[in-house]
């Protein structure tokens, strides 16, 4: 006998759905009288995903900071950092904090990476970054 194919909407899918439907309708509602107000997604802190790439400059704390460097590597040495699931690891919060501190510096009153951290967000300025929290698990 023959299974039929069960069909599996994620969280995500369902939002952009809901968020699509809103989109039709908030358009449709301001094209009719003549106002168009734009939409603004903010995702929480869950949904941001943050990229980094180190270079020889970066000066691990540790040994396992040394030797730990994600297997996950995009192109050209780029990993995820936010959010990763191993930082929930004790060996690796402490590489993980390290990585995503942010310097301040007084007299320019800038921040800056630590030394030989440099990061990105993957899909800036649309909402492809924000449909998988995980994208490995898409």
């Amino acid at each position: 006998m023959k299974k039929q194919g069960v069909v599996r909407i994620g969280f995500a899918t369902l939002t952009e759905v809901v968020v699509v439907m809103l989109s039709v309708v908030c358009t449709c509602g301001a094209s009719t009288s003549g106002n168009l107000h734009p939409l603004i997604l903010v995702p929480g802190n869950g949904g941001n995903q943050l990229e980094a790439k180190l270079s020889r400059e970066y000066k691990p704390s540790s040994f396992i900071c040394e030797s730990w460097y994600p297997l996950g590597k995009k192109n050209q040495g780029w990993f995820r950092l936010w959010f990763d699931s191993s930082v929930i690891l004790a060996p690796f919060t402490q590489c993980f904090a390290q990585r995503m501190t942010l310097h301040y510096h007084p007299q320019l009153d800038d921040y800056f990476n630590t030394p030989g951290v440099f990061t990105r967000v993957p899909h800036f300025g649309s909402i492809d970054s924000l449909l998988y929290l995980n994208p490995r698990l898409k």
